[in-house]
């Protein structure tokens, strides 16, 4: 059984602790959000003491609010990190054994969709596809139902066996090394939050397909945007 975890706004996090400077509001958000004990959190240290604290210490702890199997895990290692493509994990799964876990995955809420803006292209029978498109499958991408889940299969399912050796400034050093790069995507997200917010809107994403990736993306009557983040 999986912990069910609240989410948190990166506005409602900042309005609990107004004294902070943003910068360290978003790298505490940026792993804490869905975590269940936020008031355990101590600003007065920096993020990565907190992590060594609450999350390395007690790693056993916070394993087990994840009961999942091994090949579950895995391909949620795996998501963390690649281009979040939906069959990305079939190249390290295997097929059907991939399509059911991630049928799992999403049944149980730790992932979502979110779904391809690119139009199928309908195929004629009489047009000869070129051989680089004949593989080619719009592909929806997946997002971590929280940024705490997304940095526990990032972070610390990879190094599970160094933690449990109490190897923590190795561990520690891995995540200062790749840190900024894991919070980028949490800074893509944070950005489509503050544009919904901004024009009341819903469903601010991503675009992709073959030739090209946006990082925002919305479309409606009334309005259209498009946009980069960078971090």
């Amino acid at each position: 059984m999986l912990y069910k975890r609240k989410n948190i706004k990166f506005k409602n996090f900042v309005d609990l602790h107004k004294n902070l400077s943003l910068s360290k509001l978003f790298d505490f958000y940026s792993v804490f959000e869905g975590f269940e004990k936020l008031n355990i959190l101590n600003f007065e240290d920096d993020v990565f003491t907190n992590i060594e604290r609450i999350l390395l210490d007690d790693y056993l702890k916070i394993k087990s609010y994840f009961a999942l199997d091994e090949t579950s895990s895995y391909a949620l290692t795996l998501l963390a990190k690649n281009n979040r493509k939906r069959f990305s994990i079939n190249r390290k799964i295997q097929h059907f054994k991939a399509l059911s876990t991630l049928k799992y995955l999403l049944e149980t809420g730790i992932i979502k969709l979110e779904y391809s803006k690119e139009a199928k292209k309908i195929k004629d029978k009489r047009q000869k596809i070129k051989k680089e498109l004949r593989s080619y499958v719009v592909q929806d991408k997946i997002i971590f139902s929280n940024h705490f889940t997304r940095f526990f299969f990032y972070f610390l399912k990879p190094n599970e066996k160094l933690i449990l050796q109490n190897r923590y400034k190795e561990v520690l050093e891995c995540i200062k090394e790749k840190f900024e790069l894991y919070q980028s995507f949490c800074f893509e997200q944070l950005s489509r939050e503050l544009l919904e917010k901004k024009f009341n809107i819903n469903g601010v994403q991503s675009y992709w397909d073959k030739n090209l990736e946006l990082d925002l993306y919305y479309q409606d009557e009334n309005l259209c945007f498009v946009g980069e983040v960078k971090f």
